[in-house]
């Protein structure tokens, strides 16, 4: 082959390479449209899609993250803005829920490991009543579901004493009188944790509630100046001296700033001035004299092991729901229906020895009152959330199942 001849077979053979390489292959417009119809609709519905999926995952979320508020039937809607700064407090529910979900304790979370009913050996409820938290409301309402769940109330056991704190001999008496009582009773006193294994006597099952420490103070102080408190006092106590009009009529601003006695709590001290139910942990420490000294980091411990081992229910009247819920779930035998029982029943249930003389008290002198109830607080943040794992444990239960 000649040198021309190569060169033009070259070339021809080049734009032969070219055509298959640069060549358009022609579309009908119509194809083109749809096409592009195929992708945007693709595109619309993958968005849709994954919308409605982020949307059902918060939803589950919010199932499974029980606020303060969603346990009262409340959504985020009615959260006000000056509720919403307490989600990141350990000591409400919400923030119980955040620790033990960044802890990794959440999914060790069991209702039946949390619930001491199962340990009692009486079928018999002992409602040592803790003062000033609103043990009269949970009484009334014991009393007006008795029929229901066929139990029977007893608000006076065998010891005609006022004191909480009793003798040896007088611990034994009450543990044995318990100990006879009929199945199904509920046995409400204001006393302290009785040590049933002492006398090898089984146990019944426990329950109680706790209040915030200076709100029981304040409560107490006027109830005590209350006519109707009085009235019930002077009758049981006829020889009891009446007290003065200027004591009735002292605030609590001026008895705190003052520094009057009876509204000085002592961290230490035994004896009061005045009686004022300052040591709610008595009520779960015992009788025992290290349970004595007022805000005693060793009386807190024992009444927290108390709490731990022989308590079904520590509940708080500040959440009246939450509380319910639990005492429901975890004490069906006795608290079957108590929640709707209380709806029915909530007006003249919640106005049961309630005093309706509270003066505003002042910002300082809460916090004057509240420096001398360090280890009280810490043992009511205990016993709250306690509640809380109980309660969140019940709702991780239902959304499961």
């Amino acid at each position: 082959m000649s040198l021309n001849a190569e060169r033009s077979y070259k070339m021809k053979l080049r734009d032969v390479e070219n055509a298959f390489k640069y060549r358009r292959i022609p579309y009908p417009k119509r194809s083109v449209e749809l096409i592009a119809l195929l992708a945007i609709s693709c595109t619309f519905f993958l968005f849709m899609h994954t919308n409605k999926l982020n949307s059902r995952l918060k939803e589950m979320e919010v199932k499974l993250q029980p606020s303060e508020f969603s346990a009262l039937g409340l959504t985020g809607n009615h959260i006000s803005g000056h509720d919403a700064g307490k989600h990141d407090d350990i000591n409400t529910l919400h923030g119980t829920y955040q620790y033990l979900k960044s802890t990794g304790q959440l999914d060790s979370l069991r209702s039946e490991r949390l619930n001491n009913t199962r340990h009692s050996q009486l079928d018999v409820v002992f409602f040592n009543r803790n003062a000033k938290v609103g043990s009269e409301a949970l009484m009334e309402l014991t009393q007006t579901m008795a029929p229901h769940n066929n139990l029977t109330v007893l608000t006076k056991g065998p010891l005609n004493i006022n004191s909480r704190t009793r003798s040896p001999p007088e611990q034994m008496v009450q543990a044995l009188w318990i100990n006879e009582l009929d199945s199904g009773t509920i046995y409400i006193e204001h006393c302290n944790w009785l040590n049933f294994h002492r006398y090898q006597l089984p146990r019944p099952i426990y329950i109680n509630l706790v209040r915030d420490p200076v709100e029981r103070m304040i409560s107490w102080y006027y109830y005590v100046r209350s006519g109707y408190r009085n009235a019930i006092h002077h009758r049981r106590f006829p020889n009891t001296t009446i007290k003065s009009e200027k004591w009735f009529k002292k605030s609590y601003n001026d008895c705190v700033r003052s520094g009057d006695p009876e509204c000085q709590y002592v961290p230490g001290s035994v004896k009061e001035a005045e009686g004022n139910y300052k040591r709610q942990t008595l009520f779960f420490c015992g009788h025992n004299r290290e349970c004595l000294p007022f805000d005693s980091q060793r009386a807190i411990q024992l009444a927290k092991i108390n709490v731990e081992r022989d308590y079904a229910v520590v509940g708080t009247w500040e959440e009246t729901n939450i509380t319910l819920t639990v005492l429901e779930a975890y004490i069906p035998r006795f608290f079957k229906g108590v929640r709707d029982i209380f709806e029915m029943n909530s007006k003249s249930i919640r106005n049961r020895n309630r005093n309706n003389r509270k003066p505003r008290i002042d910002p300082d002198v809460r916090e004057m009152v509240r420096r001398n109830f360090t280890n009280e607080y810490e043992f009511y943040y205990f016993c709250k959330q306690r509640l809380y794992k109980q309660y969140l444990a019940l709702q991780l239960e239902n959304n499961l199942s």
